[in-house]
């Protein structure tokens, strides 16, 4: 039950919550680095995820996956990688997991696929390609150096995300 800001009438909700972490809780609350209570209140259900250097069959589906829904969202050709492309990408061990593949299938499809023209909905990408957007790992693991975000600074929304995205498109095609 809860009171709405101002009214004094009690009203009832029924909720789910769904949390997600990358900490191992039971050792965080025998260091005292997560309140025992509250980890018995969230583990009514838990569902472990493996990394995706844990699931090397899924790179590729979750890349065709990422791919195809951004090139339908922008209008372009659909990405095919080639056989050696393939296997670099399940060889990359995938430190930022999902959001990591996720961004570079995105890269990947918006700087080098193409808008869909009448006689081909897809481009083949080969591995020198490919290579251009996965991070050097001897180097570092950032695919770019950036400067630290300063105080008050975070990441940009989803809007100017898509704006971005827009205006690269918008570029590449003149």
């Amino acid at each position: 039950e809860f009171l709405k800001v101002g009214s004094s009438k009690p009203e009832k909700t029924d909720v789910r919550v769904i949390a997600a972490t990358n900490v191992n809780l039971p050792f965080a609350v025998s260091q005292g680095k997560f309140r025992e209570d509250l980890f018995y209140r969230l583990n009514a259900l838990q569902i472990s995820v493996p990394s995706l250097r844990d699931r090397k069959e899924d790179i590729y589906l979750l890349f065709r996956k990422f791919s195809s829904d951004f090139s339908e969202k922008y209008g372009m050709r659909k990405v095919n990688l080639s056989l050696e492309a393939i296997s670099a990408l399940t060889r990359y061990r995938w430190p930022g997991n999902v959001r990591q593949l996720k961004n570079i299938a995105e890269t990947v499809t918006a700087i080098e696929s193409r808008p869909l023209s009448s006689g081909q909905d897809r481009i083949e990408i080969d591995l020198d390609t490919l290579r251009k957007y996965l991070p050097d790992e001897n180097d570092s693991l950032l695919p770019a150096m950036c400067p630290p975000p300063t105080a008050g600074s975070g990441s940009i929304s989803e809007n100017d995300r898509q704006m971005f995205i827009k205006a690269l498109l918008d570029l590449k095609q003149k």
